[in-house]
């Protein structure tokens, strides 16, 4: 009776155990390290990541962290997408507090969906919400974004510089960061209202009337004027053409080889 209720509670302990090793061996789509989130806020990410995994056949990844050790961010993102047994396909969003890093790395089928002006709008869409410290909803809409991306190119129309992207209240996005264009407007009229008024008041401080004369005879230099002839003759024309380069090509996805050999795209910056 005793060996039986020993090798029961043995038996409970194992069924206990189960749970906590098949969780272990569960893949990661969110990993916090630099706890940026709340525990709500990363179960709830944690269930985006994995519907959004789910829907498009790629493993998308978002990792935080508080030191890139040593590497950089790029080499940071590729590596820990290779090295923590991620799927072939599959992108990974990367947030580095050490010097505010972001950086997305793509892989196989991902690097098709997020295009070089794929990652410009991520960059676009997501980076603000960073800045703000808003991190929660910076990885809900690269979550997001990802979807949009994906759904597109599986069209066989991945969003480019050829097949602009349009948001929900039509919006199309050029290529351009968020306020980029109304920012540099605004700096070059700034600039340009300095130099004229830098040159108004140069003229005037220099100015100096000039004295009324009754004739326009008066005005001409004795000797200075004389007409040798009366037109003009054109012996030779030189005409030169350029080609005319076609804007309508996609801009596709810039790639580089990862520490381990893989081919990744993607791109990134600060915030």
């Amino acid at each position: 009776m005793k060996k039986l209720t020993v090798s029961l509670a043995l038996f409970i302990v194992v069924l206990m155990s189960l749970p906590m090793f098949a969780h272990a061996d569960e893949k990661q789509y969110l990993v916090d390290n630099a706890q940026l989130l709340t525990a709500e806020e990363a179960m709830q990410l944690e269930a985006v990541l994995e519907s959004v995994s789910t829907s498009t056949g790629m493993d998308v990844v978002a990792v935080t962290t508080n030191t890139l050790d040593g590497k950089s961010p790029e080499a940071y993102a590729d590596d820990y997408y290779d090295y923590n047994g991620y799927a072939n396909d599959g992108c990974l969003f990367l947030i580095s507090m050490e010097d505010r890093d972001w950086h997305i790395s793509t892989k196989g089928y991902a690097i098709t969906a997020i295009t070089d002006y794929g990652v410009r709008l991520v960059e676009n869409e997501v980076v603000p919400y960073l800045s703000q410290g808003s991190y929660y909803l910076a990885l809900d809409k690269y979550a997001s974004l990802v979807s949009e991306l994906t759904a597109e190119a599986k069209k066989g129309t991945p969003y480019d510089t050829n097949h602009l992207y349009t948001d929900t209240y039509g919006i199309t996005f050029e290529g351009e960061k968020k306020g980029e264009t109304a920012k540099s407007i605004a700096i070059s009229a700034i600039i340009a209202i300095v130099i004229a008024l830098i040159v108004v008041f140069s003229v005037k401080k220099s100015y100096k009337p000039v004295q009324f004369k009754a004739n326009a005879a008066d005005y001409l230099v004795q000797g200075s004027l004389n007409v040798t002839q009366a037109h003009e003759q054109f012996l030779y024309s030189n005409v030169s053409k350029t080609a005319r380069s076609d804007s309508s090509s996609g801009g596709g996805s810039s790639t580089h080889t990862s520490s381990s050999g893989s081919t990744h795209g993607g791109g990134g910056g600060k915030f």
